[in-house]
């Protein structure tokens, strides 16, 4: 992108189109939202608190000037094929907008990649024919009294809920998500968890479980800070990992609170992510394993890069047969069913006894599967309440007693341990 910051010298004013008015439901609220054309120099300004440039800034936003803020923007992801498409086809969708009472310029809430693309372009083509041709941006008029809820709403709904070059990346979205739920530096909190979710179109639980993956990055980021390194930055890169561990079943529970043996845990899981041990986030799934094995904890401790991909690799290896799975099965039915956070029908439960009906008949022959059963059958009798055997009908009662009689019988004349009379 050009360094010349200055604006090119306005086109002759042309005719604009008939003002569009579009209703739009944000919150509780439907605004009336008229779309204008403004000039992309003299009526619009960046918002130096943009979350797409977090990465970039190592959390600094709210530091840069006009001129920064642009080529920040510039190096975001999708930035040439964004540029590449308004040279194509022109200007898709309407960027957001909102001036206060007191301010001279719209500031540009949604869409300032687009600005940026757009000043860039005009630069470009002063003086030549083209001049002018891309100086202004449609754009949506926010009221002046718009509240700050409603503008988390309109940002979660775009970023969030949406797709393509718009979608921010899990560590923005975290963080957006915390400073909502949580509060930034100075500020409370502006919706609940639950409220959140609901405009975002996903889980509470989705929802926290982000928010405290970022509040783990946090901790990260303290942890590793230094002047000569971009935090927030190698935090962002790194953040698909970091959540890996702090969700991870057996493990991630031992990093949380403000114990020494917590602190000094982190510690040493944090220089692992530093120093690359994790060649990818999926290595992470392993941590409990890694961690209760010494010579495999000592080997990450070790900070040997992209060791972990090969311990997990390892691991998979050694997990690839029937018995290695059916011991690894409940953990993963029960982390399944804690991150999607719903429960199981009859349905399901049938299938899970399809499936120890399978797993019996390859049972080894001197095992005995009546026997095991008669055993789960004794536990499951002894061990019920009152209100498990109220349940039961007289029909159910009474084929369990016919049952028994039949095996009294016929154990009182076969068994060999069955006292004699």
């Amino acid at each position: 992108m050009s360094t010349d910051t200055k604006a090119p010298t306005p086109a002759t004013s042309t005719p604009q189109p008939d003002s569009v008015v579009y209703v739009e439901r944000i919150g509780n609220v439907a605004y009336q939202l008229q779309e204008q054309q403004l000039d992309v120099f003299n009526d619009v300004t960046l918002w130096n608190d943009n979350p797409r440039l977090i990465p970039h800034l190592g959390g600094e936003t709210g530091a840069l000037d006009e001129a920064g803020l642009e080529a920040s923007l510039a190096q975001t992801p999708g930035y040439s094929g964004l540029k590449k498409s308004v040279l194509d086809i022109g200007q898709l969708e309407p960027v957001y907008v909102w001036k206060g009472a007191t301010m001279s310029k719209y500031l540009v809430f949604e869409g300032s990649t687009r600005v940026t693309i757009l000043r860039e372009i005009s630069r470009e083509e002063n003086g030549t024919p083209k001049a002018g041709t891309h100086r202004r941006v449609r754009a949506k008029i926010l009221p002046p009294n718009f509240p700050l809820d409603h503008r988390v709403i309109l940002l979660a709904r775009i970023h969030v809920r949406g797709s393509g070059v718009r979608t921010w990346g899990r560590y923005i979205e975290a963080k957006f998500i915390y400073d909502a739920t949580e509060g930034r530096a100075g500020e409370g909190a502006v919706l609940s968890v639950s409220d959140l979710a609901n405009y975002m179109g996903k889980s509470p639980s989705w929802v926290s479980r982000l928010r405290d993956a970022y509040k783990f990055a946090l901790q990260y980021v303290e942890h590793i800070d230094a002047k000569d390194v971009n935090v927030h930055g190698q935090a962002a890169e790194y953040f698909s990992t970091l959540e890996e561990i702090i969700k991870s079943s057996g493990f991630g529970p031992k990093l949380k609170g403000g114990s020494e043996e917590a602190e000094k845990l982190r510690s040493e899981v944090f220089d692992m992510v530093s120093a690359g041990v994790f060649k990818e986030y999926r290595d992470a799934r392993y941590m409990r394993e890694f961690f209760e094995d010494a010579e495999k904890w000592a080997q990450l401790k070790s900070h040997e890069k992209d060791i972990a991909h090969r311990l997990a690799n390892e691991l998979k290896a050694g997990n690839s047969t029937a018995k290695a799975r059916i011991h690894s099965l409940h953990d993963q039915i029960a982390r399944t069913m804690t991150q999607e956070d719903e429960s199981i029908g009859a349905p399901e439960l049938e299938e899970l006894h399809k499936c120890v009906d399978l797993m019996e008949s390859k049972l080894a022959g001197d095992v005995g599967i009546f026997r095991m059963k008669a055993r789960a059958f004794a536990q499951a009798l002894t061990s019920a309440s009152l209100e498990d055997l109220l349940s039961l009908t007289q029909d159910d009662f009474l084929t369990m007693k016919t049952g028994f009689e039949d095996l009294t019988d016929r154990l009182q004349k076969r068994a060999s341990w069955w006292p004699k009379a």
